[in-house]
C-alpha cells in the first residue's frame, strides 16, 4: 500500500506538468506560420512592390518601434483564405537569424476599385499579456421572427472588440438567433456568449442583430432614394457624394 501511495504522489506533479505542457502545445498547435521579409522600399515607391506581387506591411505593438515588412501576395491570400484573421501567427522573418514574431492581423487595406489587398498591419502579441482585438460575430440558428413572421434580419454589429490573452483568443463569437420570435426583437452585446477569459469592450446595450418588418426596410430605401432625387434636382450634393 505504501508503495502505491508513493507512486501516486510521484505521478501527481508529473500529470500536472503534462497537463500544462499539453495546454501550451495546444496553443502552439493553433498557431500558423507566415513568411515575411524586412522592407526597405517606403512611401510612394511601394507601388513598385505591388506590381511585382509583393504586399507592403507593418508590425507594431508591445512597446516596440514599428517595423516595415513585406509579404508575398499569393502566400498572404492563401493564408487569409484558410485561416481566420484572429489566428495567432508565427511571422518568420527572412534574413533575421530565424527570428519569429508572434502576431495577429490588425488591419487589411483593400483597393476600393479592384478589391485587391494593398497593405497589411500586424500587431505584436505576448502570450502572457492581455490584448485587444476585433472578433467576428457569427450568427447561428434560425429566427422565427424571420422564418414565421416574415421579418428581415439586420446584422448591425458584425465584430466585437474583446480583451483576452492570446491563448484564449476565439476565432469567432457565436450568437444563437433562435430567440428572435417577433418583429422588432433584438439581441445586444450582453447576449453574446463569451468564452472563459474573454471580455467584451463594447457597450453591453449596443444592438448586434434586430428583426424588422419588410416595409420598414422598404421605407428606409424609399426615403434614401427620395433624398438622392431631391439632391439631384436641386444640384446639391447628396449625403453620400464625396466632397471636393
Amino acid at each position: 500500500m505504501k508503495m502505491f501511495l508513493d507512486e501516486q504522489e510521484t505521478e501527481r506533479p508529473a500529470l500536472a506538468a503534462r497537463g500544462a505542457q499539453s495546454e501550451e502545445e495546444a496553443i502552439l498547435a493553433s498557431q500558423v506560420v507566415l513568411q515575411v521579409a524586412p522592407r526597405t522600399v517606403l512611401g510612394k515607391q511601394v507601388k513598385r512592390l505591388r506590381r511585382t506581387g509583393i504586399i507592403p506591411a507593418n508590425i507594431y505593438g508591445q512597446h516596440q518601434p514599428s517595423a516595415a515588412l513585406q509579404v508575398d501576395s499569393h502566400l498572404l491570400e492563401r493564408f487569409l483564405a484558410g485561416h481566420n484573421a484572429t489566428r495567432i501567427i508565427d511571422l518568420h522573418v527572412d534574413g533575421s537569424d530565424g527570428a519569429v514574431l508572434n502576431a495577429v492581423v490588425r488591419h487589411i487595406s483593400h483597393n476600393p476599385r479592384s478589391g485587391k489587398i494593398v497593405h497589411v498591419d500586424f500587431l505584436r502579441v505576448s502570450m502572457s499579456e492581455l490584448m485587444r482585438v476585433q472578433v467576428q460575430v457569427a450568427l447561428k440558428g434560425a429566427a422565427p421572427a424571420v422564418t414565421v413572421e416574415g421579418g428581415v434580419l439586420l446584422h448591425l454589429l458584425d465584430t466585437l472588440e474583446v480583451e483576452c490573452l492570446p491563448g484564449d483568443l476565439p476565432q469567432a463569437l457565436e450568437l444563437d438567433i433562435s430567440s428572435l420570435k417577433t418583429l422588432d426583437d433584438t439581441l445586444a452585446v450582453r447576449d453574446v456568449p463569451l468564452p472563459a477569459g474573454v471580455k467584451a469592450l463594447n457597450d453591453p446595450d449596443e444592438t448586434v442583430v434586430k428583426v424588422v418588418a419588410p416595409r420598414a426596410v422598404l421605407a428606409e430605401g424609399a426615403a434614401a432614394a427620395s433624398t438622392e432625387a431631391a439632391a439631384a434636382a436641386t444640384g446639391a450634393p447628396s449625403a453620400e457624394a464625396p466632397s471636393a
